[in-house]
């Protein structure tokens, strides 16, 4: 069809700024410029992905900015050159061989601007696109390109992505220089020990520091080291050869570092190692050779990324693990506060989540209240980010509403008023004070919370209407 659309013609848009605002913000990586390459729109999710690609904070305001000083990989200025789309515009990011569509704006004849989406939203969705391809085409319904049995089979010899640099969420100092970290170890290969409390985010660091690096296109190998029987652990780690102990499988085994070659091999609960098998591995590290048990050495090449909730120099110091070792696996540090730190980060996570929640399993689930996230907030998350996000996907089931309230939140509620009160042991305030006080205490942000409303305020207390109203005369509540 030659005839121009003229978008005056038709009468097909009934929108708002702020409706236009969230459809947008609903379309990750995408970025829109002026006709002089100047933003005038960038995801909100574009800011995590493009520290890793300039290795330096983002900053917030960038509308008006050109292009290139923010996001040097786009070729959104292509199209403003030539005036033409750009329909598949693959490149290499920071986790998965992705598609672009770079699209012209004009107003009538006249370049006004341009827009960069991609196609697939990360590599899970490359590889989900992929197998649906592979199914489709084994009932005879689709004829691939040789492009997309090429892609295919490059994915097939990969570990599909589990996380990558964008997967570590928040925009406080902590996150930010985590993701700086990693970025600037794309282009290293030395060994990195992740040390956190549990439930912080190591396993998501430890990925993306595989898929930022140059070998993303190779295996990474992750174990847990307290899953392995230690009768098997220098079996599993070094493999072994035919008949070389009783019960030793006909052509015998790779072990953990022979399939993790030119790859990375993430041992997570590194202080869970047995300590016989420590020297071994020091060996390896060192070495760069490998030995099956009565087999000879074999080179290898693997990057090490180690990971702890342990204080591991105080068992270097308790002589439950090697100092060699210790400064071998502890080339690099990385060290992911706890979320009691980064409070700051907890409205983003908590996006995050739902959104996530929402694609896995419809749900009518849309909104966090004020005052949930007021609980979030006081909160000190001793399971950290795991414990935020079992609480959401519980919560997010028992609600029936849009907005989650307090009272979908179960215990948790008691949970945060008892983490509030301060027990100041006093002789002016002895324990039943101290009791009285506490649970005074506990009534007015229950009400707080409730926004004055008694019978949800007794319900969130697990106490009768009556009891409470005996309870606010009591502290002059009423």
């Amino acid at each position: 069809m030659d005839k121009k659309w003229n978008p005056e013609e038709y009468n097909n848009f009934d929108m708002t700024l702020e409706e236009c605002r969230r459809v947008f913000d609903a379309i990750e990586n995408l970025v829109i410029v002026d006709a002089d390459g100047n933003i005038k729109y960038l995801s909100p999710n574009m800011y995590f992905m493009i520290e890793a690609y300039n290795k330096r904070p983002v900053p917030k305001t960038v509308v008006g900015k050109h292009v290139n000083e923010v996001h040097h990989v786009s070729k959104i200025t292509n199209a403003l050159k030539s005036g033409k789309p750009i329909k598949n515009c693959f490149y290499f990011s920071s986790d998965v061989t992705n598609i672009a569509r770079i699209e012209p704006l004009y107003d009538g004849d006249k370049l006004v601007g341009a827009i960069d989406y991609d196609i697939f939203t990360n590599g899970q969705d490359l590889n989900d696109f992929l197998e649906k391809l592979e199914e489709y085409s084994g009932k005879g319904l689709l004829n691939f390109k040789d492009t997309f049995h090429s892609m295919y089979d490059s994915s097939k010899k990969n570990a599909p992505i589990k996380y990558s640099i964008t997967d570590f969420i928040g925009q406080s100092a902590a996150a930010r220089q985590i993701r700086q970290q990693i970025a600037n170890l794309s282009e290293s290969s030395s060994t990195v020990l992740i040390s956190g409390k549990t439930g912080c985010g190591k396993e998501v660091v430890a990925h993306s520091i595989h898929n930022t690096s140059r070998r993303c296109k190779n295996p990474l190998i992750a174990v847990n080291c307290a899953a392995i029987p230690e009768s098997l652990v220098e079996s599993e780690f070094f493999g072994y050869e035919e008949g070389s102990f009783t019960g030793a499988q006909k052509g015998g085994k790779s072990g953990l570092f022979e399939l993790a070659n030119h790859g990375t091999l993430f041992l997570d609960e590194v202080d869970q190692l047995p300590y016989h098998i420590q020297p071994k591995l020091l060996r390896v590290l060192q070495e760069k050779e490998v030995t099956r048990i009565g087999g000879t050495p074999t080179p290898v090449d693997v990057r090490v990324i180690a990971a702890t909730n342990k204080d591991l120099w105080q068992m270097v110091l308790d002589d439950k693990f090697r100092e060699d070792l210790y400064y071998r696996l502890n080339v690099m540090e990385i060290q992911i506060p706890p979320l009691a730190e980064r409070k700051e980060d907890i409205p983003l996570l908590v996006d995050h989540q739902l959104q996530k929640i929402n694609q896995e399993a419809a749900t009518s689930v849309k909104h966090i209240s004020k005052e949930v996230m007021e609980l979030f907030l006081r909160y000190d998350w001793p399971g950290n980010v795991r414990e935020l996000n079992n609480l959401l996907e519980r919560s997010v089931i028992l609600c029936q509403e849009d907005t989650l309230k307090p009272e979908h939140l179960g215990t948790f509620v008691s949970k945060v008023l008892d983490s509030q009160v301060e027990l100041m042991l006093t002789e002016e305030a002895p324990l039943e004070q101290i009791r009285m006080r506490a649970e005074a205490n506990a009534i007015q942000k229950a009400l707080e919370l409730t926004a004055g409303n008694r019978s949800k305020t007794a319900e969130m207390l697990k106490i009768s209407r009556t009891s409470l109203y005996d309870k606010l005369r009591k502290y002059h509540l009423l």
